[in-house]
């Protein structure tokens, strides 16, 4: 999940610094938002942009692509140049706030479509795609997809990029679904600000974190009814907070990720002014203590601070207030952020890795088995022998395969 791209780390040693021309590149301190106006068309929130800050040519792009996967990548890899935008968004009160990203525009005259993927969890700004480089996290796989011929934008998520000192809402369905919403509205104001026509094709596409905020922005999109999606593809992300909870807290193993678990469970509890507890109403002593003395918790609580097995950690109180349901507040914030209580429109591709042992395979196969139920265009592939990690690049790439085959 953090840092699954291996063989993109050892390639960028090898291509990145004769084929990436860079300029000047500093996140601007931004004026205040309502004093300043495009000058294009008012579209939507974009405040500002740099000028195209990286370059990548489709030879170096098509030889990362071509040593990732054993997909047959027949078609051409164009140039591509990046540039950064900052735009409107809100936080998790609905405050204004300042939101940054990237656009990857391919050198085509005709891009085949649009791409809006959302990256998985990071744990260090200088992961978010407006600090990132070539060779690392999906900053690799948006250059790839858009030298494919797509163009292809990233958020950097609240709490990275320009508003890095705001903490990252991890998991909180509404802020994510927000900010990755404005990045399009932003990237469709940047395209009429170069006089380049939005394409008719539209995909979501995202992986883990970045597979609920990509499920989450497709239930935006279509409520809002501002644009068209035409498929979204998400992987191994924790669609069904509600279960998954059950699944944790009844669990009596260690478990290794137990503490991006409470990374989410913090969030939640410091958001919702219905929970905002003490950690000894969630967790056992002494590690509730150990916790108190953190001032803020913006990645995996360590594990030196923790139990690894739910069974010893969490309080025997929290543990039966979810498995008889009568801990309401808490149950009701797990629904709150919940993507599985709609019923989608435009297909989504779901896939997952059956040895997955952060995000269990049975989230995915009841989420998608709930969206069939329902009616909706859904389909699931399951890589048999990968884990979390491991089924990352394989989904990318049949996805972007996908892309290039529904893609007239």
């Amino acid at each position: 999940m953090k840092k699954y791209i291996y063989l993109f780390v050892l390639l960028c040693f090898v291509f990145c610094s004769k084929e990436e021309t860079q300029l000047p590149d500093t996140n601007p301190t931004l004026p205040p938002i309502e004093v300043v106006e495009p000058e294009a068309p008012v579209v939507s929130s974009i405040i500002d942009s740099t000028e195209a800050y990286k370059t990548y040519s489709g030879a170096i792009l098509k030889t990362f692509a071509g040593l990732s996967t054993d997909i047959a990548l027949d078609y051409d890899f164009q140039n591509i140049e990046i540039t950064k935008v900052f735009f409107e968004t809100t936080d998790e009160n609905q405050q204004p706030i300042i939101g940054s990203g990237v656009i990857m525009i391919p050198k085509t005259e005709t891009p085949l479509g649009i791409v809006s993927l959302q990256h998985s969890t990071i744990e260090d700004n200088s992961e978010a795609p407006s600090n990132s480089a070539l060779g690392r996290n999906e900053f690799t796989i948006g250059s790839i997809i858009a030298s494919s011929g797509f163009i292809t934008i990233l958020s950097d998520y609240i709490g990275y990029g320009i508003n890095n000192t705001q903490r990252h809402p991890y998991e909180h369905k509404a802020s994510l679904a927000n900010n990755t919403y404005d990045m399009l509205l932003a990237a469709e104001a940047f395209l009429v600000q170069q006089e380049i026509d939005f394409p008719e094709n539209l995909y979501l596409i995202g992986y883990s974190e970045g597979g609920g905020s990509t499920l989450a922005l497709h239930e935006k999109i279509e409520l809002e009814n501002t644009f068209t999606i035409t498929q979204s593809f998400v992987g191994g992300g924790a669609y069904d907070k509600t279960l998954f909870l059950e699944l944790i807290l009844n669990k009596d193993e260690d478990l290794e990720f137990l503490g991006s678990y409470l990374w989410v469970l913090d969030v939640y509890n410091k958001f919702y002014p219905t929970l905002q507890k003490d950690w000894n109403q969630y967790i056992n002593e002494p590690y509730a203590t150990h916790l108190n003395t953190l001032e803020t918790i913006n990645g995996p609580v360590p594990e030196d601070l923790i139990h690894l097995n739910p069974t010893n950690l969490f309080t025997e109180e929290f543990r039966s207030g979810i498995n008889d349901s009568t801990n309401i507040a808490i149950l009701d914030v797990m629904a709150d952020n919940d993507l599985t209580n709609w019923t989608p429109k435009a297909p989504i591709l779901f896939f997952h890795g059956a040895l997955d042992n952060f995000v269990f395979p049975i989230i995915t196969l009841n989420t998608f088995s709930n969206f069939k139920e329902k009616g909706s265009e859904v389909e699931y592939i399951q890589f048999e022998d990968k884990n979390h990690l491991d089924a990352a690049i394989p989904f990318f790439f049949e996805s972007l395969s996908r892309m290039r085959q529904n893609t007239p």
